[in-house]
């Protein structure tokens, strides 16, 4: 099976850019969180 790549460039106006950056945002706040909960079960349970 090959693996394919794919590759966009976009053009957002003033406004998308804006809700972006809110997302990208909110997105990393919820990674982080979970990924804070993984490390300290982990560190917990070595498991």
């Amino acid at each position: 099976m090959a693996n394919r790549a794919y590759k966009f460039r976009i053009y957002p106006n003033d406004e998308q850019k804006i809700l972006f950056a809110k997302t990208f945002g909110c997105v990393r706040m919820v990674y982080n969180h979970w990924l804070d909960r993984k490390i300290r079960q982990y560190e917990e349970n070595k498991t």
